[in-house]
């Protein structure tokens, strides 16, 4: 099987919201507790963080945030990873985003056996979070497609793909597909944003030099995209820039509400 994976890295993170920001108090049915579930896709940069800044600066900041994110773990993987299941039975979480690693979505199409490993791990996640946390929202963050040059490379791989945009198509498919097997599994269409930034004569590039991984301004697009699934927006406006400048976050902003109004049209 071409992927080639690697679980040697766990990370555990907790993060406390401040108890008031510049808008003001929590509303109260902001979500107080969230679970990131990935891999490097989740820690590069950390999201889970640039999340949280970003939701202290609309005042719905999370008072406990934490995380588990193994280096390319699938799904299937994190189901008998201890260190996973022992943050989903911690229980009572009010969001649980949960990432699939970066190429099993794609390669699901062509590979029986990803295939059944990735559909099997997104609902037997789905349900193990839900029977400790029958409330929980739970968010399935979609990821992106390699960068186009990728395809430029003499090792890049045939079975996620024969171009970004097919790559993008695969994912779009196989996530929609697992979602349908579970009431409420939500996708954060992450991948879809990025292909639009892609798509648009001002792009900017979101990958690192790996064409795969994100630069900070992909894992704040991708951020962007979260807050707006988890809460429900069309309209993705924040304070925070995380160190970009004005227009820079606002582009991404803008990128991110066009990828939810898209979405989430009937």
């Amino acid at each position: 099987m071409p992927m080639k994976l690697s679980i040697a890295l766990f990370t555990a993170i907790v993060l406390v919201g401040s108890k008031t920001s510049p808008a003001g108090a929590a509303p109260a049915l902001a979500p107080q507790r969230v679970l990131f579930i990935g891999n490097s896709y989740t820690s590069f940069n950390n999201l889970p963080q640039i999340y949280q800044r970003i939701a202290a600066s609309a005042g719905h900041a999370p008072r406990q945030l934490k995380a588990a994110m193994p280096d390319g773990m699938t799904l299937h993987a994190h189901l008998v990873y201890p260190a996973t299941l022992s943050l989903i039975d911690e229980g009572n979480w009010d969001v649980v985003v949960v990432q699939a690693q970066s190429q099993e979505a794609a390669a699901s199409e062509q590979i029986s056996e990803v295939r059944s490993n990735f559909l099997e791990g997104a609902t037997g996640l789905y349900d193990r979070i839900k029977g400790r946390s029958p409330h929980a929202k739970i968010i399935f963050y979609e990821t992106w497609a390699r960068h186009t040059a990728y395809w430029n490379e003499p090792g890049a791989d045939s079975s996620v793909g024969s171009s970004a945009v097919d790559m993008q198509a695969r994912i779009r498919k196989w996530y929609q597909k697992a979602v349908a097997e579970r009431k409420d599994f939500i996708i954060a269409p992450v991948g879809e944003a990025w292909e639009l930034n892609y798509k648009n004569p001002k792009a900017v590039r979101l990958h690192q030099s790996d064409n795969s991984h994100p630069a900070f301004n992909g894992s704040y697009l991708a951020a962007l995209v979260i807050y707006g699934t988890i809460y429900h927006t069309q309209k993705v406006n924040v304070s925070y820039a995380g160190g970009l400048s004005p227009a820079q976050a606002l582009y991404l902003q803008t990128i991110a509400s066009q990828a939810m109004r898209i979405y989430n049209s009937p």
